[in-house]
């Protein structure tokens, strides 16, 4: 039996976790140990972690690392604070792997703790290139140099990771993991949507938007949104809006969906949505906008459009369904109005074909952890060149 320390900070990882995390825990050959972290355990971002309990996890440990600021310093202060809370909790463990996904604060501080203490670190999702200037790329390099195995999403990310010297045979190619979990969520009807939400969706258009904070554009945070949500507004439709995720500026994202939400009654603000609800808006939504990653990853295997505002996301693999704009109301509505009434173009993305797989990923990755020698070549790295 191979003991797994698995980490989680937040829902969007949490998603492409999830499949493998079911997997392992079924399976007589891992003993799973979940680490649950960061905003999964603040009420400011809706308590995640009674989703994950709901799931039927059982948590290992809670680490409460997140400073709750809209400054730049306090995602460096939470990382400090959670690696040395982790490696007490590896130390208490010593699993024989750890698995962290992505590109948040978990990846790099898992993955650096994991290499100093010699234990086999797994990373989900790496080599992935977004051209956008965010934190977030260097953090997910930063983990891939780290980790002792990969497990990529798309061959492209294999590729750029044996530019940087790891090891061809470290690196799997599985696709992403959430979207087992995604394409077989239960489907819900419009009206068993408005009754769960108490927010009458009928049978009119709604859109979604899901719009994350950069750190790069700090200072500009309070005029985008409100270039979104005035664009929002013009189409007089009705929109559900999902909280930003917990990175500096995103105070003034939350000030101004309570703002026009309190204003408009067409407009609904949530912090957090059970998955099966989720999964089921973007299904019955006709746009989804923002800079969420679920527009590139998993809308394609809906065939919804999406507007993806500003640079967040930009250069990263898409299928046809994603249309780039700025951050200027007219463009967002013009390419709303495009991907709502543009007949043509919406044919075409609901025969689009999703790049990042095909919803068979976490057995693969389950089947090689299984199998995988833990030896010294795997612990100790050497770069190719």
């Amino acid at each position: 039996m191979r003991k797994i320390a698995a980490i989680t900070g937040s829902r969007a990882e949490y998603d492409i976790l999830y499949p493998v995390l079911k997997l392992m825990q079924e399976s007589v050959q891992f003993e799973l140990n979940l680490i649950v972290t960061g905003p999964h355990l603040s009420e400011m971002y809706g308590r995640t972690v009674e989703n994950i309990e709901r799931d039927g996890f059982t948590i290992a440990d809670r680490i409460y690392n997140l400073v709750n600021t809209n400054q730049k310093i306090g995602r460096i202060i939470s990382l400090g604070n959670q690696i040395p809370a982790i490696a007490q909790t590896f130390d208490r463990l010593k699993p024989d792997f750890v698995i962290v996904v992505g590109d948040r604060e978990e990846a790099i501080s898992a993955t650096m703790t994991a290499a100093f203490m010699d234990i086999a670190a797994v990373h989900i999702a790496g080599g992935d290139i977004a051209k956008d200037g965010n934190i977030d790329n260097a953090v997910r390099y930063a983990a891939g140099k780290f980790a002792h195995i990969h497990f990529t999403i798309l061959e492209q990310h294999k590729k750029n990771l044996i530019k940087m010297g790891e090891d061809e045979w470290r690196i799997f190619t599985v696709g992403n993991p959430a979207l087992d979990r995604f394409v077989t969520t239960p489907y819900l009807s419009i009206r068993q949507l408005s009754d769960a939400l108490h927010f009458d969706l009928d049978m009119s258009p709604f859109l979604v938007l899901i719009q994350h904070p950069i750190i790069t554009n700090y200072e500009q945070e309070a005029y985008h949104i409100r270039q979104t949500l005035d664009a929002i507004l013009e189409t007089g439709l009705k929109c559900l809006i999902n909280y930003p995720n917990s990175d500096p500026g995103n105070y003034p994202l939350i000030e101004a969906y309570k703002e026009y939400t309190a204003k408009n009654a067409h407009l609904f603000l949530f912090q957090n949505l059970d998955r099966i609800i989720y999964v089921n808006l973007l299904r019955h939504a006709a746009c989804l906008l923002g800079n969420s990653s679920s527009g590139l990853l998993e809308a394609p295997s809906l065939g919804l459009p999406v507007v993806n505002i500003g640079p967040r996301q930009r250069g990263r693999v898409h299928a046809e369904n994603v249309i780039f704009v700025d951050n200027k109301k007219q463009e967002i509505l013009n390419a709303l109005n495009h991907s709502l009434y543009n007949d043509s173009y919406r044919s075409e993305v609901k025969k689009c074909k999703n790049p990042y797989g095909d919803g068979n990923s976490a057995k693969k990755i389950v089947n090689i952890l299984a199998e995988l020698p833990i030896n010294s070549a795997l612990i100790h790295k050497n770069i190719t060149y």
